[in-house]
C-alpha cells in the first residue's frame, strides 16, 4: 500500500492498554439527502467511515466507526463533529430506553470483560442493582430484588433461577472469593443482564409501538369499510354488502 500509514490513539478492550494503534483497513460511505424547510430545500451529507486498528500490545483488532454530517460543526473553527462508537469489540449496548446511569454501568462492564472478570462481574451485579432500584424493588439483596420485580410481573418467573447464580457470582467477585472467571461464564452472565434490560425497558415500549401501529391499521380499515358504504351512484348500501 503506497498510501501514508495512518495511526490513532485508542484503548484497547482486549488488552486494557491506550496506545496508539495503526490503521490496516477503511471503508467510507457518504449519502446525501434532501429536505424541504420553511419552503426552502435544503440537503444533508452524512459521512461514515469504518477503520480497522490493530493494537501493538495484545495484536488484536479494533473495528472503530466515525460518523458526521454536514448540519453539525464546531461553532469555533465550523469544522464537522465527529462520533466516534467501537464496534468491536462490543463495549456498548445501543438500547435508547435504558436509562442512562444504568447503561454507562453495564458498558464499563462490558469494557474490562476481556481484561478482568471480578471486576466484570462486580460491575455486572452493580447495573442490576441500579436496575432494580430504578423499578423500586424491595428485598435484602439481588436475588430477592429481582424476585420482587418476577412477582410484580416485571421480570418473567424464570429469573429467579438465574437470579440465584448472579447472586452467588457478584458475591464471590465482590469478596474476593478465589473463583475462575472463565469467558464463558462471564460472557453467559452479560447475555443474561443484556436480555433482562431488554425485557424490562425495551420491550415495553416496542409492543407500545406495535399497539400503536395496528389501531392505526384497524382505524384505517374502519375508515375504509366507511366509505366502501357509498357507491360511485350515491346510493347507500349496508355495511355486509360492501
Amino acid at each position: 500500500m503506497n498510501q501514508e500509514e495512518v495511526y490513532h490513539v485508542l484503548v484497547c478492550y482486549h488488552c486494557g492498554n491506550k496506545t496508539q494503534m495503526r490503521q490496516i483497513a477503511h471503508f467510507d460511505r457518504h449519502e446525501t439527502e434532501n429536505f424541504l424547510g420553511f419552503g426552502e430545500p435544503y440537503s444533508i451529507t452524512f459521512f461514515t467511515d469504518w477503520d480497522l486498528y490493530l493494537c501493538p500490545v495484545c495484536d488484536n483488532v479494533t473495528l472503530l466507526k466515525t460518523s458526521k454530517n454536514t448540519e453539525e460543526r464546531d461553532p469555533q473553527d465550523f469544522r464537522l463533529t465527529s462520533r466516534e462508537s467501537i464496534l468491536y469489540p462490543n463495549v456498548s449496548i445501543d438500547e435508547s430506553g435504558i436509562p442512562e446511569k444504568v447503561k454507562n454501568s453495564f458498558e464499563a462492564a462490558l469494557r474490562i470483560k476481556n481484561i478482568e472478570g471480578t471486576l466484570c462481574a462486580i460491575g455486572i451485579r452493580r447495573t442490576l442493582e441500579m436496575m432494580c432500584k430504578d423499578k423500586k424493588a424491595t428485598g435484602k439483596d439481588l436475588y430477592h430484588k429481582l424476585k420482587d420485580l418476577s412477582n410484580k410481573g416485571i421480570l418473567p418467573p424464570i429469573v429467579n433461577e438465574m437470579a440465584s447464580v448472579l447472586r452467588e457470582l457478584g458475591n464471590e467477585a465482590a469478596h474476593g472469593d478465589e473463583r475462575e472467571f472463565s469467558e464463558e461464564l462471564i460472557g453467559s452472565m452479560i447475555k443474561f443482564t443484556h436480555v433482562i434490560l431488554d425485557y424490562v425497558y425495551n420491550l415495553p415500549d416496542k409492543l407500545s409501538g406495535i399497539q400503536k401501529h395496528l389501531s392505526k391499521t384497524v382505524e384505517g380499515s374502519a375508515e375504509l369499510r366507511g366509505s366502501l358504504t357509498v357507491r360511485a351512484s350515491g346510493n347507500v348500501v349496508n355495511e355486509q354488502d360492501a
